[in-house]
This record gives structure tokens, sequence and C-alpha cells, in this order.
């Protein structure tokens, strides 16, 4: 693969990860990734019926995508808990707050077998995950049971493993939700939070990531979090925020993912194109935009003549996409047709026997 070889569109194409969030992978979505040169696709629980079909369903994704210079980033959301995007064939593993309550590494480290082992078993090369967010609420329903503690030492402890063992397996792990989505108990799918105390955030919830570039994060997702004197702009579409801390003080050189553009509120109040144009022009080298009927007149064309005309920042442009293949140059990202052979009665019986080590070390602590 070689970043030289592509043309300026095909380098804006790569900065797409295409949310599939539908029942049917249709032929506007295969047309999608044909014609525009998608970067990726995100997957979800409902593209599939089982782990043999989400496998039928990858392959035609790859298939799709076979005319195209560069591979595809084969993305999920499996963070374990209730954001689970395994099919219903594989029992549903603990939640990452539980697995960490148990202080057993050794627990921590199986379920991050498992998941890894599935994950590219079926041909997924991308993982929103860990979560690396602070828990202060469990009650909180953005965050909560999601976050693997309440203090920086938990998160990395029982967080980063994850994170390292994917990364062995050539799956991109993406850490989110800088700058710190715990911080806040509001949902920002609904809403934009914004958060106030900027001191407590960056000695605590900023510092997380900090220390996780450090230990080797390649890739991480921005939220969309307004922080107080940063102005109304989320992170997301902020300059400021990514260029100030990212770039400049953490000195982060891996790929940089939006969340959704398509989460109602950003949507709604900057509209999906600006925000596009915002998020290109903060620093952002993916973006994340959920699939919607007719995308490829109503979107795709616009964005194009957007291009064609200089609209985005064409040397931001350049150096995602730069960045991009070298991301899939290393983990090693390609469409090669994936071949069913998980034993699922194997696999579910060692989710059973972990979850139960969980549920019973839990109800000691009690």
């Amino acid at each position: 693969m070689n970043f030289k070889d592509l043309s300026i569109e095909e380098k804006f194409g790569q900065m797409i990860l295409l949310g599939l969030d539908t029942y049917e992978i249709n032929e506007e979505i295969i047309d999608i990734i044909k014609t525009y040169k998608i970067g990726g696709v995100v997957l979800y629980k409902k593209n599939y019926t089982s782990l043999s079909n989400m496998v039928e369903v990858i392959n035609k994704l790859k298939t799709s995508n076979e005319g195209n210079k560069i591979p595809l980033f084969i993305a999920i959301d499996q963070e374990n808990g209730r954001v689970n995007r395994l099919p219903k064939d594989i029992i549903p593993i603990k939640s990452a707050l539980a697995q960490a309550k148990t202080q057993n590494s050794k627990v921590i480290n199986a379920i991050n077998d498992i998941t890894t082992y599935l994950l590219k078993e079926v041909g997924v090369n991308m993982n929103f995950a860990p979560v690396l967010d602070i828990n202060r609420d469990e009650k909180n329903k953005a965050i909560g049971n999601r976050s693997y503690g309440n203090n920086i030492d938990e998160i990395l402890q029982y967080g980063l493993p994850f994170m390292k063992t994917m990364q062995e397996e050539n799956i991109v792990s993406v850490i989110k939700h800088f700058p710190g989505h715990g911080a806040t108990s509001k949902d920002s799918h609904f809403v934009i939070p914004k958060i106030k105390d900027i001191k407590s955030l960056e000695s605590t919830d900023m510092k997380v990531f900090e220390e996780a570039i450090k230990m080797g994060a390649d890739s991480i997702m921005v939220g969309h979090l307004v922080l107080k004197n940063y102005g109304c702009r989320p992170a997301t579409i902020n300059e400021k925020i990514i260029q100030n801390y990212l770039i400049n003080k953490f000195k982060f050189k891996g790929l940089i993912i939006t969340d959704d553009l398509r989460m109602n509120n950003l949507r709604f109040i900057w509209g999906l194109k600006n925000s596009i144009r915002k998020s290109i022009a903060a620093g952002n080298n993916m973006l994340m935009i959920k699939y919607k009927p007719h995308d490829a007149s109503r979107l795709y064309k616009k964005l194009r003549k957007m291009l064609k005309f200089c609209e985005l920042d064409l040397e931001k442009v350049n150096e995602s996409a730069k960045k991009i293949v070298a991301m899939k140059n290393k983990y090693k990202v390609n469409d090669n047709l994936v071949d069913f052979k998980v034993d699922i009665n194997l696999v579910n019986n060692k989710i059973k026997k972990i979850n139960n080590v969980i549920a019973k070390t839990i109800e000691e602590d009690l």
C-alpha cells in the first residue's frame, strides 16, 4: 500500500468510517465503498444474526472493496458488558467494571484473549475499545460500568492490557473518549455535555490518555464534549482542544478519530457537512459517519464537490491519508476473505467459566 499512489479523492475517501447502522448491507452501501473508496466500515449487531453470518457480511464488504487500492478497516464497538456487538450465539461477557472489581489479572487477560480471538477470527481489524474514561458514578448511563475504575491507576492497570492484546494480534485499538467522558453524567449521544472543572480533567481524565499514549496507544477517539474556556464547540470539532492537548502537549502521532458525526445534537447544531469540515480542520484523521439511505447522492457527491472547490483543508486530508495508510501497513490490514472456523461451544464454555468467577468474586466482596 502506497500513499503516493492515491488521488486526492481517494485520500479523502480513506478518512471516512461508514457506520452500518442498518439491517441490510444494501447496494448503496456497496456503491459507496466502490465509488468513494472509503477507509472503513463500522459494524453493528443488527448487521448479522450469528457469528458465521458475521463472517459472511464481512466477506461481502471486503469483496466490494477488491477493486480499490487500499483495504478496509473493519471496525466494531466491542467493549463487552452493555456495549456488545457480538451476535447472540456468543454469550455476553461481563462489563469492564465487573472485570476490574475482581482485581484478578488472569481473569481480565483471559477475557482480553477471548474477545481478541473472536474479533480476529471473523475479520475485524479495528475495535473502539478499551474505554479509558474514569468512572465517577456507576449509575452514570453514559459511562458507568463501561469504565475499568474510578482512578488513574485502576484504568491503566485493568484497561491497557486489552489495548495491548489487540495490538499484538494486529487489531487497531481505539481508546476512548478523549478528553474524558467520565467527567460528565450526560450522554453525548443525546446532548452535548459541558465539562467545567478543567484542572481536575487535566490532572485525572486526560492524564490517563497521556499515559496510554506513552505506553503505545495508536488511535484515540475524541468525544463530543465541550470544555470550559474553549468556546461552545465540542472537542470533536475544536482545533484548540485537539492541537493543544493531543498534538502539542501529549505529542500524539497516531490516528485521531471522531465519534459519530451524526449524533443528534452535533448534527442539529452545526450540520453534518459543517461538522465534517470542522472535524478535519480540528485535526481528526478519520470521520465516523453513520449511514443513511440516499447518502450516495445526498452526502458523498456533495463532499467530493467540497473537496474539488477546496472547501476542505487539502493539506490535512493529505496528512490524514498518509497516517491511515501507514497504520494499515503497520497492522497488516488486508481484504483477504475469512474462513469461519470458530468452535462456538468451546468459546461459550470458556466465557461461562470466566463470568462465573467474576460473579462469585464480586458477590464475596459485597
